[in-house]
């Protein structure tokens, strides 16, 4: 017996090997999934759907791996909610390669779209009696018999499955897994919104909209919450993440300060009182404490990017605590700052701008005199703006004669529009 499976097995190398033309479309099917694997494009995923066909139109006898790549096709399609496309795909898998080992689960992501996506319930019911009909051993038979359980067994169970793969191992959330999570807790609230699990699913689907800056949705799901499960364990939770919503991203301070109050006197032995008591605190402190967060968020990895929405949503704070608070003695340091967020991101028209405001609010600043040398280096190097780039280094060097960048101004000065080429041969003519 053992020989005669070493000669099966060598026959079907020496048969692989005299395919090189199928061999290197394997190998481009495998660079193409790892290219999608590790950053998928819309171009990358439309290659890798070109060669799996290819595959299956080529080499139909291959029951095998036919049916794993139209799977794999249905897989893409779904990502990118191309449902109809999915099912296209499942159903010429399971009629064309129904000997391939990935026909249950073919049968079972089937039922799923037809359940989840196309509300199509007898074709959903038909699937997954098919596995449990034919596969009732196999792995995805525990997904098709969920399918025949009550409605909301079968919600929480798929939920709690969800749940456990959204964060990868690096704690990044998988955004397909988290819009899904959302899609199946609002579902379940619907159906079932007397169940007590309805509030911690409201909860959690703020939490995640909330860490994807989507404040607005996430703050409409916690006034539900609020609202309608006033004495659920979410609730006191609920009442803390809107009011630092409504203060950090939507600009309802008073709101946040409102739901502190209501927060302290519904539970006042909270372990979490401190933390209400901060929206309490007047407006210019709170902001203070946000942006002193965000710069150690900003900063934390100085050789990394600049993450451009952080930084953008720390010049607006910046700005935020300058328009409440013009006489503070911190309000010219944090346009100041601003200017240089702003310029590290490129944005160099608005770095002009704060920098600008900076010199006309605040001449006495310590850093004013900064603040004028850069708007000229901005106009020179940035905009090219020449003569604009001159008047301002002038009116520096008539305003602060005894700077430290008096010697940096008069050399831009002296070398206004000259190229870079040439600027160093001047250097190297005053070596020799």
């Amino acid at each position: 017996m053992k020989k005669i499976q070493f000669i099966f097995l060598t026959l079907s190398l020496f048969f692989i090997a005299c395919n090189p033309a199928k061999n290197n479309l394997l190998d481009g099917i495998k660079e193409l999934e790892a290219e999608v694997a590790e950053q998928s494009t819309g171009q990358s995923v439309v290659n890798l759907l070109s060669k799996y066909n290819q595959f299956v139109n080529e080499y139909p006898d291959d029951m095998e791996m036919s049916g794993r790549y139209l799977y794999r096709s249905a897989g893409l399609s779904y990502r990118v909610s191309n449902f109809p496309k999915a099912v296209e795909y499942l159903e010429r898998g399971v009629k064309d390669f129904s000997a391939s080992k990935v026909t249950p689960d073919s049968y079972v992501l089937l039922g799923t779209i037809y359940e989840e996506n196309l509300n199509d319930p007898t074709k959903a019911k038909a699937a997954f009696q098919h596995v449990v009909d034919n596969f009732p051993d196999h792995k995805s038979a525990d997904r098709a018999h969920l399918f025949f359980k009550p409605e909301d067994v079968k919600l929480q169970t798929l939920i709690g499955q969800q749940e456990e793969i959204l964060y990868s191992e690096d704690g990044k959330m998988n955004a397909q897994v988290s819009a899904d999570l959302r899609r199946k807790y609002a579902d379940y609230a619907n159906k079932f919104p007397e169940d007590k699990r309805t509030a911690s699913y409201l909860y959690k689907s703020a939490e995640m909209q909330n860490s994807m800056n989507s404040g607005l949705a996430a703050s409409k799901a916690l006034e539900t919450l609020i609202e309608k499960y006033p004495t659920s364990e979410a609730s006191p939770d609920a009442h803390l993440l809107l009011a630092d919503i409504y203060d950090n991203q939507l600009g309802k301070g008073t709101e946040a300060q409102a739901l502190a109050t209501t927060f302290l006197k519904k539970f006042p032995n909270h372990k979490k009182t401190k933390e209400a008591q901060f929206y309490q605190k007047p407006q210019n402190e709170r902001l203070s404490v946000r942006i002193k967060e965000l710069e150690d968020k900003l900063y934390a990895d100085k050789t990394a990017r600049v993450d451009i929405a952080m930084a953008n949503q720390l010049i607006g704070k910046y700005e935020t605590f300058v328009q409440l608070d013009p006489k503070s003695k911190d309000a010219p340091g944090y346009l100041y700052k601003a200017g240089e967020v702003a310029r590290s991101t490129n944005n160099t028209r608005k770095a002009l701008s704060l920098w600008e405001r900076l010199y006309a609010e605040y001449r006495g600043y310590e850093k004013a005199p900064q603040a004028l040398f850069l708007q000229g280096f901005i106009y020179e190097n940035d905009l090219k703006k020449l003569d604009k780039a001159k008047e301002i280094y002038n009116t520096f060097l008539k305003k602060y004669p005894k700077h430290d960048l008096v010697d940096d101004v008069k050399f831009s000065l002296n070398n206004l529009g000259k190229p870079a080429d040439e600027i160093i041969k001047s250097f190297e003519k005053k070596d020799s």
